[in-house]
């Protein structure tokens, strides 16, 4: 620590332990942070290392509560950094310090990165190509999948395959590994959990609902129809089909009569952004067919009680 910040300042310091800090603060500082003070010239200020992972509004209000205690500026210090905190971080003047990447000290009016620090598109909504991946990743439980490997399983570019990633390290999706320059996908989580946190980032993946007056017979099931196939529920009258932007003009969906209001519904067909053939069989995945569901549909209490049993048996 103290070598990289006199590296980075071209300057001596002093560095030393600041345990009276935490005699005024609540009992969880002093499991959250290791608390230094650094005596620069003249200038004394502090820095608070977390001593586990956490999150930027606990970072954002713990390191305001330190300075305030102290009366001194507060920088946070880290070993490793996402790109969305970090960009966050320097959007809000909020001062730190990556341990050999960067230094970030307002106070000291000092900005100071790598050469070749790669600036990350800031991702609103997840791509579909992306959000196919994470889900394969965590299906086939990947492991030190990197660039070339991944395009060849996804069959895509190896340039859309680094898009993805990029998507996944600005998201903070825990599956990605970083070596240096090089980016590998590796699932080690419990699948349970690792769902549940990266399940606010993913999107429905239907792009469009077409109701026709006839059953048109295709391949694919997708919606209420898939998961009877992984459960005992009965399926509506009406079977629920998929299809994928390369479908549509090979099946003429856009141009088949859809129904009136009131009329009887011969079949339903999803467009989806992408369908992932689950099992070999021509039936969408698990989990993008809980994504896919309707509002109505999810509250019906026996299509609840069906999805749990799903993803017990197919997935956790």
């Amino acid at each position: 620590m103290k070598d990289f910040i006199e590296k980075s300042l071209r300057r001596p310091i002093t560095l030393a332990d600041n345990a009276e800090i935490f005699k005024k603060l609540p009992l969880k500082f002093r499991g959250n942070y290791e608390l230094f003070s650094v005596y620069q010239d003249s200038v004394e200020w502090i820095i608070a290392k977390p001593k586990k992972e956490l999150r930027l509004n606990a970072l954002r209000y713990d390191r305001s509560q330190i300075e305030k205690t102290a009366g001194l500026n507060c920088a946070l210090y880290f070993n490793k950094l996402n790109y969305y905190t970090k960009e966050t971080m320097l959007n809000e003047g909020i001062p730190f310090i990556l341990e050999g990447k960067q230094v970030f000290l307002p106070f000291l009016g000092m900005l100071l990165s790598e050469k070749d620090d790669r600036r990350l598109v800031p991702v609103h909504t997840i791509s579909f190509l992306t959000q196919k991946l994470i889900l394969c990743a965590l299906y086939e439980k990947w492991n030190d999948m990197n660039v070339t490997k991944i395009a060849e399983k996804l069959g895509v570019t190896k340039m859309s395959v680094s898009r993805c990633l990029d998507e996944i390290e600005y998201l903070d999706i825990k599956i990605l590994d970083k070596s240096g320059k090089t980016r590998k996908v590796s699932v080690s989580e419990e699948i349970r959990v690792l769902w549940e946190e990266i399940k606010p980032v993913l999107r429905n993946p239907v792009i469009a609902r077409f109701q026709l007056a006839e059953d048109i017979r295709l391949d694919k099931k997708a919606g209420i129809s898939a998961l009877c196939e992984f459960s005992m529920l009965s399926d509506n009258v009406y079977p629920t089909y998929a299809v994928t932007k390369g479908d549509l003009k090979e099946t003429n969906i856009k141009k088949i009569r859809q129904i009136s209001i009131g009329e009887e519904i011969g079949c339903e067909v999803l467009e989806l952004g992408y369908f992932i053939e689950y099992n070999g069989k021509m039936v969408q995945d698990p989990l993008s067919v809980m994504l896919s569901l309707s509002a109505e549909d999810l509250e019906d209490e026996r299509v609840q009680i069906c999805i749990e049993e799903m993803l017990e048996e197919y997935v956790w």
